[in-house]
């Protein structure tokens, strides 16, 4: 019971029930509290054949949505990319206090406009993905190296194979909110 008197013997007794019940209530909602998983990202993927912004939504620890848009083959198209991957491979005890690590890999679909000297359409075809990077323990950053080729099916003035996606290693970078 608490009681407003202000005596030195009273006051003491209030200010230790209330240091009481302040432990209480932080030691219910520390037990009851749960981290809080965010499931979309953005970021950018620089790569040797496009520059490409990114969404990624987490459906899991194990798998999560990769969509990019950007510039195709250094400025000569746009393309529009979507990949499912998995989480092959995740590290907590390589460096406990910077980051975890994981290695992640994929398979999906792009489709996009080219236009290159005489060579102009569109084109659509598979794109994978494998990459591998951190995410670090301060705040919700990912950075990693992931390779995304990507071979296509050209459609429109000179149809054929368009290969240029093949060289698409590069730096990732998202940030989870």
């Amino acid at each position: 019971m608490l009681t407003f008197a202000w005596s030195n013997g009273k006051q003491k007794t209030l200010t230790l029930m209330k240091k009481t019940i302040l432990g209480i209530i932080l030691a219910f909602m520390a037990f009851t509290a749960k981290a809080q998983h965010t499931p979309h990202a953005i970021g950018a993927h620089f790569g040797g054949s496009t520059i490409d912004f990114e969404y990624q939504y987490h459906f899991s620890k194990k798998n999560f949505l990769d969509v990019t848009a950007g510039i195709f083959d250094l400025g000569n198209g746009l393309a529009l990319q979507g990949i499912y991957n998995w989480n092959i491979w995740r590290s907590h005890g390589w460096t406990p206090k910077f980051a975890d690590w994981k290695f992640w890999g994929g398979f999906g679909g792009g489709l996009g406009f080219y236009d290159h000297d005489q060579d102009s359409g569109m084109f659509l075809g598979p794109v994978g993905t494998l990459g591998f990077g951190f995410t670090l323990k301060v705040c919700p950053l990912t950075v990693g190296i992931d390779y995304r080729p990507m071979i296509a099916i050209q459609l429109g003035e000179d149809s054929g194979i368009n290969d240029r996606g093949f060289r698409n290693l590069g730096l990732t970078v998202t940030y989870r909110f």
